[in-house]
Formats: C-alpha cells, sequence, structure tokens
C-alpha cells in the first residue's frame, strides 16, 4: 500500500489568493464608507451645534442678517475664538402665513413666520414661530 501525497496545485493557491483578495477589498470599502459617514455625521453635529447656539442667544435685531458666530459667542480660547470668526451664519426672517382661527372669545388670527438658519451652503435649518392675537373685549 503506498501513501499518496496530496499537494497543492497552483490553480488551487491562485483561486485562494484571488478569494483573499476579494474579502480584502470588501472589508476595506467598508471601512472607507464608514469613515465618510462618521466624518459626515460630525461635521453636521458640529453645524447643528452653532445653529443651536445661534438660536440660543439670537435677539430679534439679527433678523434678516448675515452673521458672524463670533459675533454671538465669545469664548477666551484663541483657538475656538479663531474658528468662530470664519464662520457665517445667514438668518432669514419671512413671514409664512397668517390663520384665521375658528370664532371664539379668546384668540382671532395665528401668524406663522419662518426663520431659516444657513451656514455658507453646508447645513440649513427652518424654524418655524407662531404668535397668537387675542380677540380685544
Amino acid at each position: 500500500m503506498s501513501q499518496k501525497k496530496q499537494a497543492i496545485t497552483l490553480v488551487e493557491v491562485l483561486v485562494s489568493i484571488f478569494l483573499i483578495a476579494v474579502v480584502i477589498t470588501a472589508v476595506l470599502k467598508i471601512q472607507t464608507n464608514n469613515i465618510t459617514s462618521i466624518e459626515k455625521f460630525k461635521n453636521t453635529s458640529l453645524y447643528n451645534s452653532y445653529i443651536s447656539l445661534v438660536c440660543k442667544t439670537d435677539k430679534q435685531n439679527n433678523r434678516d442678517k448675515n452673521i458672524y458666530l463670533y459675533d454671538v459667542a465669545n469664548f477666551d480660547d484663541d483657538t475656538i475664538r479663531k474658528e468662530f470668526k470664519e464662520i457665517k451664519i445667514i438668518i432669514k426672517d419671512e413671514k409664512d402665513k397668517d390663520l384665521l382661527l375658528p370664532k371664539n372669545d379668546y384668540l382671532k388670527v395665528a401668524h406663522i413666520q419662518k426663520t431659516t438658519y444657513t451656514i455658507e451652503n453646508k447645513i440649513k435649518k427652518i424654524f418655524y414661530t407662531f404668535s397668537l392675537d387675542s380677540v380685544k373685549k
């Protein structure tokens, strides 16, 4: 009885190298997509924070203006101050509509105002403000 040694053929080696290359390529593509998505999320989150900061400190005199974040928030850290000097936020107000409310003893009209906050075409947030006119007796 002779024992036959099994050897790996060149074709089998090439197929296995090809399969490993395909798997590695797929893993690297997934990793690149994840890194890109995380960066995009980080930037969007940062811009949302900037807009929240402006909304929180926004006064009626900043309406329909282009303001810099540096004018709204002042920090002692020079790095943050330099970054804030370059961030321009465009605030645009527009009257959306007035709604006549059903007849009642208290309220007559609801005014809706649309305010758009834009950071240099990177992010745009829209907020609606409601005010009510009461019935005078």
